[in-house]
């Protein structure tokens, strides 16, 4: 499982947002939190796709950004990497939507790996526009692996979507834990 996440602090101590969940007293972002739904229910190890970039808060500054990044088609560099990836045959990937997009550092981290004969499922947290083009890009950057598309889970509905998660996992055969 491997999931970019950004969670916005808005200035507001452990209060929920348009990017992020406060649960148990920890900031998650919303593409994070959806991530550690499905790895509950699938027993999925977790990896963070981080950049070595900073990106600025909050809101409109990040997605000014975001945009920046996308109209120069940036590969920002990612901090770490997954040493064993040839250990694992399906794959989730989890990002937000950024103007009708994934993230840069998503196609970085395509860029960077071999997903040949692996099974890759994109999920998404968004604010209205679901997954755009992106599972067809994927499918584009990655035609020797096999992509499924996952959730889609809008930013209000995140808190709430772990029913939602666990009957779609289901229904694809990876739930694995009760």
């Amino acid at each position: 499982m491997a999931y970019f996440t950004w969670p916005e602090p808005d200035g507001v101590d452990a209060s929920s947002g348009a990017s992020r969940v406060v649960a148990e007293g920890k900031v998650y972002g919303n593409t994070e939190y959806v991530a550690q739904m499905i790895s509950r229910q699938t027993g999925a190890d977790l990896f963070a796709i981080q950049t070595v970039r900073t990106y600025p808060s909050p809101h409109r500054p990040l997605i000014e950004a975001a945009k920046k990044e996308a109209e120069a088609n940036e590969r920002p560099q990612l901090k770490k990497r997954i040493e064993n990836l040839s250990d694992y045959d399906v794959i989730f990937v989890g990002y937000p939507n950024w103007w009708y997009d994934m993230p840069m550092v998503i196609y970085t981290f395509f860029d960077e790996y071999d997903f040949s004969g692996k099974t890759i499922i994109p999920f998404v947290t968004h604010g209205g526009s679901r997954f755009s083009q992106s599972v067809e890009t994927i499918k584009e950057m990655e035609k020797s692996a096999t992509v499924i598309q996952g959730p889609s889970v809008a930013g209000r509905n995140v808190p709430d979507a772990e029913e939602s998660i666990k009957a779609w996992l289901e229904n694809q055969g990876f739930l694995t834990k009760e």
